[in-house]
């Protein structure tokens, strides 16, 4: 995805604006001028927006890992483990 000069700008000074804001003070937004909420916490803030990209993206790799796991297609020592890598004994008749 390309941004344009005018997204550029606009993350600037929302940066720029919230940037003078870190610690709480009882005003209103400085990113959106929104009074029921602080800087850090809006989502005009590029920040907030990156930090939750982050987090899903670990969550994501989280998950990812864990899935290999348990299909067995994680190895040690050459043998697989997980759920799947246990062998059901086919029941005698």
């Amino acid at each position: 995805m390309r941004f344009t000069i005018e997204q550029y700008d606009k993350a600037i000074k929302a940066l720029e604006a919230a940037k003078t804001q870190l610690d709480p003070d009882g005003d209103e937004c400085r990113c959106c001028g929104d009074s029921g909420h602080q800087a850090w916490e809006c989502g005009h803030n590029p920040l907030l927006a990156m930090a939750i990209c982050e987090g899903i993206a670990k969550a994501s790799e989280e998950l990812h890992a864990h899935l290999h796991y348990l299909a067995g297609h994680v190895t040690v020592m050459g043998h697989r483990t997980g759920p799947a890598s246990v062998i059901v004994p086919a029941a005698d008749e």
